[in-house]
């Protein structure tokens, strides 16, 4: 087994693990194709992501996996169990602290940029790739350098006629959400199943110096990615084709609804005080206050107002610094306020949301 330290300032990332190819000859091709999946004490959704991958009509040459300081017993067996495929490099790293999800796919983006990779790839590790993912994803991103980030369908593992999600949308309480119906404006693909240009990836560190925001940690990081996106004048491919199978939230369910609600929320606030054009905020303030108000409704309701207080001060906390961030970003926008404004669905939210979390709150009130 191969080792070295990869020294980062969040803590040490060690390769720890290297498959060959079974078979060593090589496509002759110009672009390489990498994949990135991050596991997270969910070894055998990983493995199952992995071989997934050995129907893939067009393989990925590399493909990085990172474990984000998984519990030795779910690492020990995503290493033992790990199998190599047919034409593609597989590394397994393993970082000492858990990055979450945007400094963890940061850190593997860039290993595939240094490896020259010009096709940057990531997938969810408790999903499932299409034969033909890698391929479609590819050629969407052939069509035009402008497009720079493309995704497709991804449907529910276990009801596949179901849609898991289209990528992302903007409601007009300023709150993404996952795409569920083609009618809903297109922002642009999740994190969980995309793939990107390293001219892209190049472009948007250039002005921001990052691809996904660390202070993040997990969620909304790739709703603040695509929206940079087309600000700067990209235009993110979408195929209406199914991609990937996804089981959805195995790692993040884990540490609680809590977990998600804290991040989710504090994350959105400082995603629209950074972006988000002024002439917008102010269009779709009292949606905004509202929405707000709801959510403050809910969790005092359901007696959580310690956790709402904890959002809205974390969030106030980092204002002067994101709002510093945004007049620089602004010097690069691209495009105008009423271009983006036009990818801002005129629904409060996604539809069938609130018939579902009030039905779900009868059911756990009983």
């Amino acid at each position: 087994m191969e080792e070295f330290q990869f020294d980062k300032n969040v803590g040490g990332v060690n390769l720890v693990k290297k498959c060959d190819p079974i078979f060593k000859e090589k496509l002759s091709r110009t672009c390489r194709i990498g994949m990135t999946v991050i596991n997270f004490n969910t070894s055998r959704l990983t493995l199952r992501c992995i071989d997934s991958f050995s129907e893939s009509s067009l393989s990925p040459d590399l493909l990085l996996i990172l474990d984000n300081s998984s519990e030795y017993e779910d690492f020990n067996a995503l290493c033992c169990d790990l199998k190599p495929l047919p034409h593609t490099e597989i590394r397994v790293y393993r970082s000492s602290n858990n990055l979450g999800f945007a400094a963890g796919s940061n850190f593997l983006l860039q290993l595939l940029e240094d490896e020259s990779c010009n096709y940057l790839g990531l997938l969810n590790n408790d999903a499932v790739a299409r034969p033909d993912m890698v391929r479609k994803l590819v050629d969407s991103l052939s069509e035009s350098e402008n497009v720079g980030i493309s995704g497709g369908r991804m449907h529910k593992l276990l009801a596949a006629d179901k849609v898991d999600t289209l990528g992302i949308s903007m409601y007009a309480s300023l709150m993404p959400a996952d795409r569920l119906e083609l009618s809903d404006p297109y922002l642009g693909p999740t994190g969980g199943c995309c793939m990107m240009t390293r001219g892209f990836a190049n472009s948007v560190k250039a002005v921001s110096g990052y691809i996904f925001d660390e202070r993040y940690f997990c969620y909304c990081e790739d709703t603040d990615l695509v929206i940079r996106a087309n600000l700067l004048g990209f235009s993110p491919g979408y195929l209406d084709e199914i991609l990937a199978l996804h089981e959805g939230q195995a790692s993040s369910s884990r540490a609680g609804k809590n977990f998600i609600a804290y991040h989710g929320l504090r994350n959105s606030i400082w995603m629209q005080l950074k972006l988000i054009p002024a002439s917008i905020a102010v269009r779709h303030m009292p949606l905004l206050v509202v929405s707000h108000a709801m959510l403050c409704f809910k969790y005092f309701l359901v007696g959580d107002a310690k956790l709402i207080f904890s959002i809205y001060r974390d969030a106030w906390k980092k204002r002067k610094i994101f709002m510093s961030e945004r007049k620089i970003f602004n010097n690069h926008v691209k495009i105008s306020s009423c271009e983006l404004a036009e990818k801002i669905s005129p629904k409060f939210y996604r539809k069938g949301y609130f018939k579902k979390k009030i039905l779900d709150f009868v059911k756990n009130s009983w």
